[in-house]
């Protein structure tokens, strides 16, 4: 059996439920994303703000009430991806940065991508000028690098500059599959024939989405990266740090980037707060 490491803030390992359950999504008031499989464990204040995002079983077709005449709107694909299991794990291969094959862990509830120290040199990534990210361990706080890769591809589903944590977190594997890759698909896993069905998520009549993606992402992006940049200079109590600053320009840059493509997909004001 495969072991991970728990590392909270950034990454929720998600337990395995059973193959006719759902799982449900919600957003504490710090931004951090969860999923659970029983309404019970969901705190009373956000239980009118969750989704189903997650389901073990194909999604049923979805009844809407009648509309005017309009051009039919293509269906988005489906990517169907094998799935391989050890144990209480389920891997899935990635190729990453269009060139390094892995073995990734799928994870549904890990708020990054982590690959290991191994492939980060496979992929020649240039740790020493990265960003890093505060993880807590059973040993205390410590900074990992935190990087953008070329690409990531599952199957036939690709994302481009995907942001990942390098850090020795599933021994025996290349890293984790986590929502900085899944956050941009439904994302569906079929136990029954081990497969794991990606759709993308695009602009359609049924779902409020701007630059195709819905408003928990474009909150917790921006949530995200503010919170880091207000936060990081305190771990240093105010001293100077070169990765410190250089983390800084950083987080300040990818916030920057991410008000342009919000303004250029015209998401909400409400939205980026």
């Amino acid at each position: 059996m495969r072991y991970v490491f728990h590392l909270s803030w950034v990454i929720l390992l998600l337990a395995l439920v059973p193959a006719d359950a759902g799982i449900y999504k919600w957003v504490d008031r710090n931004g951090r994303v969860h999923f659970t499989d029983t309404m019970a464990s969901i705190p009373p204040e956000y239980r009118d703000h969750i989704e189903e995002k997650v389901s073990l079983l194909p999604t049923p077709p979805r009844v809407t009430s009648e509309r005017p005449a309009r051009a039919p709107t293509p269906a988005p694909p489906n990517y169907a991806v094998p799935l391989r299991h050890d144990g209480n794990a389920m891997l899935v291969d990635a190729l990453v940065g269009g060139a390094v094959r892995t073995r990734l862990l799928l994870d549904t509830g890990a708020e990054f991508t982590v690959l290991s120290t191994a492939t980060a040199r496979r992929l020649a990534l240039n740790l020493s000028n990265a960003a890093v990210i505060p993880l807590r361990s059973a040993s205390g706080v410590f900074f990992a690098p935190l990087i953008k890769v070329q690409s990531i591809t599952v199957g036939e589903a690709v994302v481009s500059d995907v942001e990942v944590i390098v850090h020795d977190a599933t021994p025996g594997l290349d890293g984790l599959l986590g929502m900085s890759f899944l956050d941009n698909f439904l994302v569906t896993i079929s136990m029954s024939n081990a497969r794991l069905m990606l759709t993308p998520l695009i602009e359609s009549a049924d779902a409020e989405l701007y630059g195709g993606h819905p408003k928990d992402w474009w909150s917790r992006k921006f949530r995200f990266y503010r919170t880091q940049i207000e936060s990081l200079r305190g771990y240093f109590g105010g001293r100077y740090a070169p990765e410190i600053e250089r983390t800084l320009r950083y987080f300040r840059v990818e916030l920057e980037a991410l008000e342009r493509q919000a303004s250029r997909a015209g998401v909400p004001r409400g939205w980026r707060d």
